[in-house]
């Protein structure tokens, strides 16, 4: 049996960089997490999960440059990244019926803005959980 990986690598991608720093931090101090690493938009991410491997994409829907429908889509399509495995978070204070169907195709897990930090632990943990289950 594989033991539980515990040095995860994740991504943060949200452009209020304020949101973005305060989920940085917070990951930090867990010990669980080897690498949490910020971006502000989708054309930075992409640069980033190009030339690194990410566990955990935590990606806001709404961003200037590209959004995280791009993001998705470039995971989807591009051959050349990191990430073929990682679980993916979306967070968004503008839900609607398409981009949720959309997203849904690349991911499972949905945190509506604002959040409580506590909220964003309890769905990371749920994640970690179901990953560590399949």
């Amino acid at each position: 049996m594989a033991s539980a990986k515990t040095d995860f690598n994740v991504l943060v991608v949200d452009d209020e960089k304020r949101l973005t720093d305060m989920i940085v931090e917070t990951f930090k101090s867990f010990p669980v997490f080897k690498h949490v690493i910020p971006s502000y938009d989708g054309s930075d991410a992409m640069r980033k999960i190009t030339n690194q491997s990410f566990d955990i994409i935590i990606l806001d829907l709404g961003m200037p440059k590209k959004g995280g429908l791009d993001v998705l889509n470039f995971l989807e399509k591009e051959e050349d990244h990191q990430c073929r495995n990682c679980i993916i978070l979306i967070i968004s204070g503008g839900f609607t019926a398409d981009n949720i169907s959309e997203a849904k195709n690349h991911t499972k897990y949905f945190l509506a803005k604002p959040f409580k930090i506590n909220d964003l632990k309890l769905k990371i943990g749920e994640m970690l959980k179901d990953r560590k289950a399949a």
